[in-house]
């Protein structure tokens, strides 16, 4: 597994990228030699970063923080029960973000942090132009690390031992923040779960409540809390890119979501993630959670928010995704009024012969979603495809394998004219393989036959010849029997989920992978530089 490596704001903490750098204060847990705050070996305690009397509106200098300012975490703080740790008092600007980095080894711990829309280690709350690098682990550094060391589940193994404490811990707030970036870090244990024993936590690793902007959540590694990137937005919200995420052990991965009506989410590309392992959130016929890789929805379902420009890339979800999912990707029903997504370039695999009765996608009466180059591997107590009463759904170069019910359409859903084709069916485990408007069939004639389409090269085999991650094997029916679609002018298509080149001309490989070889299915990252408990 490779370091996570710090991006662009790494960047622009070295390069001279017009970005303007200020002045560099560095904190630690205590007032450290002459305590001015040049070096961690001369670091001011933490509690400086928490007074407004020592930030600035202007060009700061010395160790005021402002416009341009790096602030350094230095070494291992430790905070108290239900207490930030850092809360910024001020905002950067386009060409200065204020810029909190964590020196190789950082930590920030405490046995439970305060529960998510209440605070978090780190609150960025109605301040903008913030960057929060972790450092990724670049150079032979030690990535940077928020953790909730006696949080969980009774029973649970907290990395302090036995779990204390059984509420919410939060690792970053950030309500009606705009132009924030957070990227390298590890945000970890905030809640260590059980499965079957619901202590009533769940915590998060990223919380904003308000309207938010130009958010980017890159090359981060989350795990052990219920719903991880939670974003309940508000007003207009756009331009929320999620990337190159490790996220596991969690209820829910990525939550966009809306509590009141009249917003609007837009211009969303979630691409690059690693999202599995959801069983540990299993509470049986309690179903208290309902797990998703992501799930997007707006205010009660009614239409009176506006979803658009959704692109779901290029992410693996699989591991075992326990008995009380919902799906992998799960979009609510909107009243019509979620529009313009597209998803491609997904592997969707179910690896511990879970219980997904929905569809490892799932949708609602929204239409028009766009489904390309998919890769769906599930089992037989398993859905693989819901779009339920989607009108006007494309669907095309997709591979579905091995589950009970391979493709369900409920009644008022449809696929637009010429939009199902080049998909390839296999390995059904049960006897009602297809289901389109109330009618279930094993049969793919059938299927062909209401549906209208999905004719040749589409076809059903026996196995579809992959390998646990999805990837194609030598002879495997997927193997030249994808369009080619180029002609769509979608760069992020025209390569598969490894960055593999698909040809210009000539046929395509339906599914994720556009290559015949051997594929490791997604596994808990190991050998990485932050601080990890496996549990």
């Amino acid at each position: 597994m490779k370091k996570l490596m710090c991006t662009f704001a790494g960047i622009l903490l070295l390069a001279g990228t017009g970005v303007a750098k200020a002045n560099d204060i560095y904190l630690a847990q205590a007032n450290a030699g002459s305590a001015d705050g040049s070096s961690c070996a001369n670091a001011l305690a933490y509690t400086y970063f928490n007074s407004s009397g020592n930030w600035t509106t202007g060009t700061p200098s010395g160790t005021k923080i402002g416009p341009g300012s790096t602030v350094h975490v230095c070494g291992t703080i430790s905070v108290g029960v239900n207490t930030e740790a850092l809360v910024f008092q001020g905002s950067g600007t386009s060409s200065a973000p204020v810029t909190l980095y964590f020196e190789s080894g950082a930590i920030l711990e405490s046995p439970e942090w305060p529960a998510q829309s209440s605070g978090g280690a780190i609150d960025t709350s109605n301040q903008s132009y913030i960057v929060i690098n972790g450092n990724g682990g670049a150079n032979g550094a030690t990535q940077g690390v928020i953790e909730a060391t006696a949080t969980g589940d009774s029973g649970a193994a907290c990395p302090s031992g036995s779990c204390t404490y059984h509420s919410d811990s939060n690792g970053l707030e950030a309500d009606n923040s705009n132009n924030l970036t957070v990227e390298g870090l590890s945000i970890i244990d905030m809640y260590v779960a059980v499965t079957g024993v619901p202590d009533g936590g769940g915590g998060a690793c990223m919380w904003g409540h308000g309207t938010s902007t130009n958010w980017t959540i890159t090359n981060n590694l989350f795990h052990d809390m219920s719903w991880c990137l939670n974003l309940q937005y508000e007003g207009t919200s756009s331009n929320i890119t999620i990337s190159d995420n490790q996220i596991y052990n969690i209820d829910h991965g990525i939550a966009l979501g809306s509590g009141h009506s009249g917003t609007t989410l837009e211009n969303v590309n979630v691409y690059g993630n690693n999202i599995h392992d959801y069983a540990n959130w299993d509470t049986g016929a309690a179903d208290v959670w309902h797990h998703d890789g992501i799930h997007i929805w707006g205010y009660n379902d009614d239409g009176s928010d506006t979803i658009t420009g959704v692109n779901i890339y290029d992410n693996k979800f699989g591991g075992c995704i326990g008995q009380n999912p919902t799906a992998h990707i799960f979009i609510e029903a909107n009243g019509g009024n979620t529009k313009n997504v597209s998803i491609y370039n997904n592997t969707l695999i179910d690896a511990c012969n879970g219980t997904d009765n929905d569809g490892m996608l799932t949708t609602g009466v929204d239409g028009g979603y766009k489904i390309y180059n998919n890769t769906f591997i599930g089992g037989p107590n398993d859905f693989c495809v819901g779009t339920s009463s989607s009108p006007n759904v494309t669907f095309v170069n997709n591979v579905v394998s091995g589950c009970s019910t391979l493709m369900y359409i409920a009644s008022g859903g449809s696929f637009t004219a010429g939009g199902l084709h080049n998909n390839i069916y296999a390995n059904c485990s049960g006897s009602n393989c297809f289901a389109y408007n109330g009618n279930y069939s094993a049969s793919f004639s059938t299927w062909q036959s209401e549906t209208g389409q999905d004719a040749s090269p589409s076809s059903y085999v026996s196995s579809a010849n992959l390998s646990a991650a999805g990837v194609p094997q030598t002879g495997s029916a997927v193997i030249g029997a994808g369009a080619n679609l180029t002609s769509l002018s979608l760069t992020t298509l025209d390569s598969d989920i490894s960055g593999t080149l698909r040809p210009a001309t000539g046929s395509w490989t339906v599914g994720a992978y556009s290559t015949a070889g051997s594929g490791v299915a997604p596994q808990p990252p190991t050998g990485l530089t932050g601080t990890v408990v496996t549990n």
